[in-house]
């Protein structure tokens, strides 16, 4: 049955007879649409794949000019400490030596370089990357409570007190 010979055509897209030329490749346009089509899809799929990919490169030398800056900052902090407490101007220094390395270094990176290091060290150390998550869920659990208690506090202070008939301000 694979060894059928298709001579007489074969019904291809949307009805449209294809008809087999002597090497048995179709001439109808269903065969050739077909692989034009999958051809034009994966193209445009990888050209916004490379564009997300380039918008998301600048962003992280974006984010490296910021800590850069933010070296900047504390390096000024540092000099205004010196005279008062050279100790923490040292310790505020070294920060921002550091804060200025983490700079350069991510900003020869890329954002596939990021994802990777950050999958190793998922791999490496998967407690630490747990605990961290629940960490900041406790966090937003308590910034997310904190929030609506204070929403509750402020309808409240509205009330009066029955007895004195003075308002209650929680």
């Amino acid at each position: 049955m694979a060894s059928q010979s298709f001579d007489q055509g074969s019904v291809g897209i949307r009805g449209r007879r294809a008809t087999t030329s002597e090497g048995g490749e179709a001439s109808g346009s269903s065969g050739i649409g077909r692989d034009q089509h999958s051809e034009r899809g994966n193209q445009s799929g990888s050209s916004i794949t490379s564009q997300v990919q380039e918008v998301l490169d600048q962003q992280v030398v974006k984010g490296a000019k910021v800590v850069s800056n933010v070296a900047n900052s504390a390096r000024r902090a540092a000099d205004e400490l010196e005279t008062d407490t050279p100790q923490l101007a040292d310790l505020v220094r070294g920060m921002a030596d550091r804060l200025q390395d983490y700079s350069r270094n991510l900003e020869s990176q890329s954002v596939t370089d990021i994802y990777r290091a950050a999958s190793d060290f998922t791999r490496r150390q998967p407690a630490v990357v747990f605990g961290l998550g629940a960490l900041a869920g406790f966090f937003a659990l308590r910034m997310f409570k904190s929030t609506s208690s204070d929403a509750g506090t402020e309808r409240g202070a509205r009330r009066t007190n029955d007895m004195t008939g003075e308002e209650f301000h929680g």
